[in-house]
């Protein structure tokens, strides 16, 4: 099943934690809100590729955030006996 990713905010502060800070990466997948984290490094040589490869890396730290985020499903009512009765 495809999905669809939305990037709304992709942030990092130099020399947080460190050398190699952390991006973090706030968007949607199919409309439910996620937050991902990443090495600047790994996040940098992804994008030196092509946009394809830091797809390719991002797509599936917000998919499995996703996965975490969603609401539980709904739950039906069991229907239980109703009517007259007499004893």
């Amino acid at each position: 099943m495809a999905h669809t990713y939305v990037v709304t905010s992709n942030t990092y502060t130099p020399g947080v934690p460190g050398p190699d800070p952390l991006v973090t990466i706030i968007g949607t997948v199919d409309g439910i809100p996620v937050e991902v984290q990443l090495w600047k490094s790994a996040y940098d040589q992804a994008r030196l590729v092509s946009l394809a490869a830091l797809e390719a890396l991002v797509a599936p730290l917000m998919l499995a955030q996703f996965v975490v985020n969603q609401p539980p499903a709904p739950v039906t009512p069991v229907n239980q006996i109703t009517g007259t009765f007499v004893l």
